[in-house]
């Protein structure tokens, strides 16, 4: 089985571009799955329900999440039904919606779970750790697989977070910094990671917006506005191909 990861997907026209060609890249690659980091998808306020309507039709299987998910209401009822789309885990019980889902891949049943880290991150959630662990335990039995989109700053927490999960979480990956890292790997006891699978966006960008604002906002400290970049489009992540009997075997970037 070949699950596809996909990075942050910045805003209206990078989640139309990937929902354009995610069909013929599943096709071409014999990808079984896909999660995708929208979080950005509506640009930086979360992912909106047309967002989330091109991108399942055009073959994402789940939508994970991150500090923006809830800076959109619009997206609650979804994040409440629980299938489509995730929010981190880690948020307090009461905030709409659930960190993760148990999806069906090829016969496969997939627990696809989503966190949010804990340093140098807003807002500061509950420590992702124990709430991973209690999703894990109480889905015992349940599932074959697991996935883990860790949306954090820092590469050491990620690090940290696949070494104390490797073998108990079958897929990890980081997202949040926009950047792919070239560390994609198979961890010791068998789970693949990477510690972050870069973003679905333009280019020649700072995370997806323009440029000219965010050096203005850089020299002078003073805010600018964000402004979605202009130019061309691409879309970043990994493959994470799994061997018989659940153990990953192979971990690959993609970019189209």
């Amino acid at each position: 089985m070949n699950l596809l990861a996909l990075g942050d997907i910045t805003d209206q026209r990078a989640a139309a571009y990937v929902a354009e060609r995610l069909w013929e890249v599943r096709r071409r690659e014999h990808i079984d799955f896909v999660v995708a980091n929208g979080e950005n998808a509506s640009f930086i306020i979360g992912a909106g329900p047309d967002q989330v309507r091109k991108l399942t039709e055009g073959g994402v299987d789940v939508i994970t999440g991150g500090n923006h998910t809830m800076q959109n209401p619009a997206c609650y009822p979804m994040l409440e039904e629980g299938r489509l789309m995730v929010r981190p885990l880690n948020y307090p019980d009461a905030v709409p919606g659930h960190g993760y889902v148990i999806a069906d891949a090829c016969g496969y049943r997939l627990l696809v779970m989503n966190v949010m880290g804990v340093m140098s991150m807003q807002p500061q959630l509950d420590h992702p750790v124990p709430c991973i662990r209690r999703v894990l335990e109480r889905e015992a039995g349940k599932y074959d697989a697991a996935v883990l989109d860790i949306h954090a700053e820092l590469t050491g927490e990620k690090y940290l977070l696949a070494h104390l999960f490797d073998g108990e979480i079958q897929v990890m990956f980081g997202t949040h910094t926009h950047v792919p890292t070239a560390d994609e790997r198979v961890l010791p006891r068998g789970s693949g990671y990477i510690t972050d699978i870069g973003m679905c966006g333009v280019r020649e960008s700072v995370l997806g917006c323009r440029v000219q604002e965010a050096q203005e906002a850089y020299l002078t400290r003073i805010y600018r506005r964000h402004v979605p970049a202009e130019g061309p489009i691409q879309a970043e992540g990994a493959i994470f191909t799994f061997a018989p009997g659940g153990r990953v075997e192979q971990v690959r970037r993609l970019v189209f």
